[in-house]
């Protein structure tokens, strides 16, 4: 069974931006699954350079979108990609730097939380708006 499943109540209801989610849905569950298989490290640190390398492509084209239709709430949103982005950097270079050869179990669940906590509350805020744009 997948770490992460999608399903349709995390749509944003723009192709693209759902493309992305289920991508780095994708790649969690490949960073998990080769954690559980016991993989090395430069596995282990392929994926979590996919995943930060995944996440900045689909912020920046998340932010493109919300200054293509002047979501008012751009900034706030963007300081959470920031944090986001961040706190998955720190977690790579304290993955590299440590004896473990694996991000912890906590560590995946605080990703997936946060994952799935921002699409279903700061995504779904600018779900109207995009609406009123009529972007798809």
């Amino acid at each position: 069974m997948p770490f992460m499943v999608w399903n349709d109540r995390l749509s944003v209801g723009v192709a693209a931006l759902d493309a992305d989610h289920k991508k780095m849905v994708e790649i969690i569950n490949e960073l998990y699954d080769a954690i559980l298989a016991g993989s090395g490290r430069e596995k282990l640190d392929g994926l979590l350079d996919r995943l930060m390398d995944y996440a900045r492509y689909h912020f920046v084209r998340e932010e493109e979108l919300f200054a293509k239709t002047e979501y008012p709430d751009a900034a706030a949103h963007k300081r959470e990609h920031e944090e986001m982005a961040a706190w998955i950097n720190t977690t790579c270079k304290l993955h590299r730097g440590s004896t473990i050869p694996a991000p912890s179990l906590e560590v995946m669940i605080r990703l997936k939380d946060y994952f799935f906590d921002h699409i279903l509350s700061s995504d779904q805020k600018y779900v109207p708006h995009i609406k009123a744009h009529n972007i798809r």
